[in-house]
């Protein structure tokens, strides 16, 4: 792949968006595009080390910069759009953002339970019909709900919550840049929010339905006019749902949902166990413990009976080295932070 025709490419489309439309105060950060074996970095080829690992925002030489894997096919709006997504991750942390979930423990304590999850689904109902048309009552029913899970179910909502702030908000922002450059291409993501927040099977893992439900509440707390761009302020969901009083667990059509979320939630657990089952009776050991988990994917990790599922890659530390591996893995843990044994899950 030509990084260096394709980093120009994406460039010349970052200079075409208003930044501070997108977000007040957000400016955009250096980038770099890499793939198996090359990394472009500052209009040059650098050297690929195991920083660029994953799309993310890292500290590269004392820099916050935003990084991209390359794929052959991939529109270059979109791509442009993802690269500010990124951009975004670096700005929060230079801001100073303290919402971060601690995704590790998140995996081990998170419990999944259909009536917080059946919640949830009708809280995405409501989050597109605002989308839509923006009116008051709705948006009173989405805050008790959201009030009676934060009161009923403290752990689950404050982890989902702060996906939804750090993840939601990234992804809002990637939205808003791909309306500059793209419309139709927006209103194919929007879409795409439609079908993804309505299907029960979109909450496992709990993580992923964060990105785009978080970015649908920002766009209901500025229809409302409550929404503070501002880093210092509580954030202002909060803030308002001290007010709101808890639902009583009810809504149109709360037994099919039931259903629905309880047969998704058999679904993943079953699909969860025939990974793991599948990667031991394979039992191609790739690393033994003990070591220090360092990383893995977080966006679809799975946690069950001591053991995660990690996508693409996974990072261990070996005392003081630290081993970067590219693939698919289950890794049976000790501890929610040592490694026992790491298989190869294809």
């Amino acid at each position: 792949m030509d990084l260096e025709k394709l980093y120009r490419q994406v460039d010349e489309m970052l200079s075409k968006l208003d930044f501070d439309r997108i977000w007040p105060g957000f400016k955009p950060l250096r980038f770099a595009l890499y793939d198996e074996e090359k990394c472009f970095f500052g209009g040059r080829y650098v050297e690929k080390t195991d920083d660029f690992c994953a799309n993310t925002s890292i500290i590269y030489q004392g820099e916050q910069i935003a990084i991209w894997k390359a794929a052959e096919e991939t529109d270059l709006s979109v791509l442009t759009s993802k690269m500010v997504h990124e951009m975004f991750h670096g700005f929060q942390r230079q801001q100073g953002w303290d919402c971060w979930p601690n995704e590790t423990e998140a995996l081990y304590r998170y419990t999944y339970d259909a009536e917080n999850l059946a919640l949830k689904l009708r809280e995405n109902e409501l989050l597109l019909a605002m989308l839509d048309r923006f009116d008051n009552a709705s948006f009173r029913e989405l805050l008790s709900h959201r009030k009676r899970r934060r009161e009923k179910f403290p752990y689950e909502f404050s982890y989902e919550s702060k996906v939804e702030e750090i993840e939601g908000s990234a992804n809002f922002v990637e939205w808003q840049a791909l309306r500059q450059l793209d419309e139709k291409k927006a209103a194919a993501l929007t879409d795409r929010m439609r079908v993804v927040l309505t299907k029960a099977e979109s909450l496992f893992p709990i993580r992923i339905s964060g990105y785009f439900s978080g970015a649908l509440m920002i766009s209901a707390l500025l229809q409302a006019g409550c929404y503070s761009f501002d880093p210092a302020v509580r954030p202002a969901a909060a803030l308002i749902l001290d007010k709101a009083d808890p639902s009583d667990g009810g809504f149109p059509g709360k037994e099919a949902c039931l259903r629905k979320v309880s047969d998704a939630l058999r679904t993943f657990f079953a699909e969860t166990d025939a990974i793991i089952q599948a990667a031991l009776q394979r039992n191609e050991i790739v690393l033994r413990g003990p070591l220090e988990l360092v990383s893995a994917n977080i966006y679809d990790a799975r946690c069950c009976r001591g053991y995660i599922t990690s996508t693409y890659f996974l990072m261990a530390r070996d005392g003081t080295e630290d081993k970067l591996l590219y693939g698919n893995f289950v890794i049976r843990m000790k501890d929610e932070k040592t490694i026992e044994t790491v298989y190869r899950w294809e």
